[in-house]
């Protein structure tokens, strides 16, 4: 701009040389054309430094523009990260006013008006109130198990500082109900495996100490504490075999080595193992092989699926046949096992698959029995994505399908 100062007043000067020396005007009408071009480019200089000025003022207000659009991305962006997170989540400033929350944290509200919230003004159900209003009230770290509609929940808070001073908080709650109920059913697993583990334990403990006795002679109760011994000690082995397998299921350690396989073969090797525990309670197989089309699966896993379901036909029947079958259904391979015993109440089905859950205790425990029996079938049969399904009623025996997609 100084620069367009200096060549002004040179061609001003100049201008006014020529019109002295070359036209011969007079002084006074010099003067006056000066004033008219020194006027004339003054304007030109205004109306330069309005453009520039309109041009700063554009780039100023497109950048000004650009920031708020910038600022708006963020923020939605913020609202959709917020809105979408898995756990409800509230944020509050300094002075106790709800700036936002997410989706999940609006279902502790008892109506769905829009209005401004604070913490002491809400309509948050009662434990979420006042978890809020403490938060807000102490500003620092809260963490506390609420319940909500039978619902459990980890909520946390965590205060905001900005140059030590409070500038509001974050709540988080996470719903930790079904971690609770893991909890009490690895308890309540434990507390039964202990208590089934004890069982022959203290039978086997009470046969020695009575056999160790000083004088103890009598030979047929020794036979007999001996077999007794003898069963106790295969019973504990069963329950701690099982104890593993059904570990080895849940934590996912178990590989399956699906090949095709004959499941007529895997029955009739059960059938095999299990015939002298069914002799000796009278009872009689029969089987009716429709398909022994080959299936996929694994041959090992499905022997201990036949067994423990073979075995607790033998178990729970006092009478009667075992009847076995295999046949097709739609696109599935379905095998059948079917016994004529006590059969099982609809309110006994619901739990049957409960692991150490017994339909007769007396009767499960004195035939070796380790309570973990279908609970071990229905997890193999889960890994095979195969279907389980039962049918029965009291005094008319109970029926066992596996529903293998082929």
């Amino acid at each position: 701009m100084i620069k367009e100062q200096y060549r002004n007043i040179i061609l001003l000067s100049f201008f006014g040389l020529v019109c002295i020396y070359m036209f011969k005007l007079p002084s006074f009408i010099v003067i006056i054309m000066m004033g008219i071009v020194a006027i004339y480019f003054a304007i030109q200089e205004e109306k330069e430094r309005t453009a520039l000025g309109k041009a700063e003022n554009m780039r100023l207000h497109n950048q000004i523009q650009n920031v708020t659009f910038q600022a708006d991305i963020r923020q939605e962006q913020l609202a959709t990260l917020i809105s979408n997170l898995p756990m409800p989540l509230i944020l509050l400033d300094n002075k106790g006013e709800v700036l936002l929350y997410n989706d999940g944290f609006a279902e502790f509200r008892d109506s769905k008006e829009k209005r401004r919230l604070t913490y002491v003004n809400n309509d948050f159900v009662k434990p979420v109130y006042r978890f809020i209003f403490d938060a807000t009230l102490f500003e620092r770290e809260i963490r506390k198990t609420i319940v909500v509609d039978e619902k459990e929940y980890e909520a946390y808070s965590e205060p905001l500082f900005k140059n030590n001073q409070f500038s509001g908080c974050v709540i988080v709650f996470q719903d930790i109900t079904k971690i609770k109920k893991q909890e009490a059913l690895q308890k309540r697993f434990l507390d039964d495996a202990s208590h089934e583990l004890k069982t022959p334990i203290s039978a086997i403990k009470g046969m020695v100490e009575i056999l160790n006795r000083e004088g103890f002679n009598d030979e047929e109760i020794r036979k007999d504490f001996l077999e007794q011994i003898e069963n106790e000690n295969n019973r504990l082995e069963r329950i701690v075999s099982d104890l593993l397998q059904l570990s080895r299921l849940s934590s996912d350690q178990l590989v399956m080595k699906r090949e095709a396989c004959d499941a007529t073969k895997i029955i009739d090797a059960s059938i095999a193992s299990l015939s002298y525990k069914a002799n000796k309670k009278g009872l009689a197989f029969h089987t009716d092989y429709r398909s022994n089309e080959p299936i996929f699966v694994d041959p090992a896993q499905l022997q201990i699926v036949m067994n423990n379901l073979i075995s607790n036909a033998i178990s729970y029947s006092d009478t009667g046949t075992i009847s076995l079958s295999t046949f097709h259904e739609g696109d599935s391979y379905v095998i059948e096992v079917k016994d004529e015993g006590r059969g099982i109440s609809q309110e006994e089905q619901d739990r049957i698959f409960e692991r150490f859950y017994r339909t007769d205790t007396d009767r499960s425990r004195s035939s070796g029995g380790s309570g973990l029996g279908l609970s071990i079938v229905k997890s193999v049969l889960d890994a095979h994505q195969a279907q389980l399904v039962v049918k029965s009623e009291i005094h008319k025996g109970s029926t066992f399908q596996i529903w293998i997609r082929n």
